[in-house]
């Protein structure tokens, strides 16, 4: 995690001053409309009796930007296989949620964002398959750098909050419930039409 998160750290610094000088020749930035964009990072994995566990996950989302301060956003992630030696799932689901900007200056963004993520899980208990889904709110933190005209970098860091409960999930029924946070730190690249 330390690794990831200095190569995040570097690599922002490179994009924030790279990405003012670009825009600074080009003042036809333009902060709304109909964005896509694709992100790759690490998931860490914290839950119930050292349920812990640190994976890669990519997402892909899609949303729309009235302005620089509010977005409408959905997309879909996969968060990759986690666990520990008794239990291990693979989980992946769809998102919707908003996105609060705050502009720094016309090229960054910091950002708030929010919303529902609907999972699905195919879970391993002791060597017996089950699957099981969801949904539970996330919220996350992040900052955008414009690149150039419609093309923009994402620095972010979300949090799931995953609630397996006991009628869920037919192998684990001596499990109250099980719970996971889901931290998902990511880079990605967009783009704004």
């Amino acid at each position: 995690m330390k690794k990831f998160t200095l190569t995040t750290l570097a690599a922002t610094s490179l994009l924030m001053t790279s990405g003012a000088s670009l825009a600074a020749t080009n003042d036809s930035v333009d902060h709304h409309g109909i964005y896509v964009g694709a992100g790759y990072g690490l998931v860490d994995v914290d839950g119930d009796e050292d349920f812990d566990r640190d994976d890669n996950a990519a997402s892909v989302y899609v949303g729309t930007q009235f302005n620089q301060y509010l977005s409408v956003e959905g997309g879909y992630i996969d968060f990759g296989e986690y666990g520990n030696d008794t239990f291990s799932t693979e989980v992946d689901g769809y998102t919707l949620g908003l996105k609060a900007g705050l502009p720094v200056n016309e090229y960054i963004t910091l950002f708030a964002k929010g919303g529902q993520l609907w999972w699905d899980a195919d879970i391993n208990a002791a060597g017996v398959n089950d699957s099981t889904d969801g949904d539970d709110l996330f919220y996350g933190v992040g900052a955008s750098f414009a690149v150039s005209e419609g093309w923009d970098v994402r620095v972010e860091y979300t949090r799931f909050d995953l609630e397996f409960e006991r009628d869920e999930i037919g192998i684990l029924s001596e499990i109250d419930s099980f719970d996971s946070d889901v931290d998902y730190a990511s880079v990605a690249v967009q783009y704004t039409f």
